[in-house]
C-alpha cells in the first residue's frame, strides 16, 4: 500500500488513512454578498462590510439565524388577561375610541385602548 504524505504546518504529515486532508490555503472570507435592502434605510447593498457600518451607524444590532439559547418566561398573569380580554369581547364589549394617531403618509387611524 503507498503512504500519502504533505507538508502542512511545518511539518510532514501522514494522510494516508485520513478521510480528507487538512486544508493547505487559508480560509477566505469575501466582502461581497447577494444584494439585498437594509431595512433600516432602504438601499440596496452587496457588501457585508457597509450593511454592518449602516446597521450600527443606526444603533441597531445585526442577529444571526441561530435558535436562541433559551426563550423568555411569559410574564405572569398574561394568561389570565387574554381569557378575560377575549370574554369582555364575546359579551359585546367595545373599547371606547381614543386619540387619533397619524400613519407616515399623512391618513388618520382610529386608535383604541383596551383598559
Amino acid at each position: 500500500m503507498t503512504r500519502k504524505f504533505i507538508w502542512h504546518g511545518g511539518e510532514w504529515r501522514d494522510v494516508t488513512n485520513a478521510k480528507r486532508a487538512p486544508r493547505v490555503g487559508p480560509y477566505i472570507m469575501t466582502d461581497g454578498m447577494k444584494a439585498c435592502f437594509h431595512p433600516a434605510t432602504g438601499e440596496m447593498m452587496d457588501s457585508k462590510s457597509a450593511f454592518r457600518r449602516v446597521t450600527r451607524d443606526h444603533g441597531l444590532t445585526e442577529v444571526g439565524n441561530d435558535a436562541p439559547a433559551m426563550s423568555a418566561p411569559a410574564p405572569s398573569g398574561v394568561a389570565h388577561d387574554v381569557a378575560q380580554a377575549y370574554q369582555m369581547l364575546e359579551q359585546g364589549y367595545t373599547p371606547p375610541p381614543v386619540e387619533s394617531a397619524g400613519t407616515l403618509d399623512g391618513a388618520s387611524v382610529e386608535t383604541r385602548l383596551f383598559t
